[in-house]
Formats: C-alpha cells, structure tokens, sequence
C-alpha cells in the first residue's frame, strides 16, 4: 500500500456522521489525490472541539471509505459541514518511510 499525499487538498462533509461510520459522503473530492486499491491517504475531519484523523482505503465518486481514530484520536460525531482536510501527520509519514524501502517517493507526483 502506497500512501497518497497532495498539497491543500479539502472538502467538507455533505452530511453529519456517527463515530463509528465507515463510509461517507464529501462535498467534492476533487482536490484530495486519486487512490488505488492498494493505496490509501491520511484525512483529519476538523469539528468545533475535536480533530479526528482517518485513512481513507477508498473513494467512489464522493463517498470515502474509511477506517476511523486513527494516529492516537478516537472516532467522533461530525457535523455537515465539517471540514475534511489532507494534513501532513504522524502515521501519514511513518507510512511513507515505510514505502520508501520501495522506492515510493520516486513515484509521489502531484495527486497521483
């Protein structure tokens, strides 16, 4: 698995989700980079009190798919409307070290 990354990638919640949801609607997606089966990008949802990271596994027209809580936050209720938002964090650059070994930074290109 390769983690995807590209520069001031946003969206916004089309609607309010639950803290265990697994998929879930955005505004648009066309600003986050373009993810393979294999590959996956690191998302923080942004609330009014909380900031939850999450992996993405994938994406089907709007609709991500997700595993929640994760680099050491809790999957928590959003809000429609919230914005979701591609951030440099901790596991996103674990990953990306790890993926070096096979020489995935030669690959990074520009939401590809």
């Amino acid at each position: 698995m390769a983690v995807k990354f590209a520069n001031n990638a946003y969206s916004t919640l089309s609607a309010g989700i639950t803290d265990v949801a697994t998929s879930f609607d955005v505004a648009s997606v066309s600003t986050f980079p373009t993810i393979g089966v294999s590959d996956h990008m690191y998302l923080s949802i942004v609330g009014s009190a909380y900031v939850e990271i999450i992996k993405v596994t994938g994406v089907s027209g709007t609709t991500l798919t997700v595993v929640r809580g994760q680099d050491g936050t809790t999957g928590t209720a959003h809000d429609s409307g919230d914005r979701v938002e591609l951030r440099v964090t901790t596991a996103m650059l674990e990953d990306a070290i790890a993926d070096s070994n096979a020489d995935a930074f030669k690959n990074i290109t520009n939401g590809t």
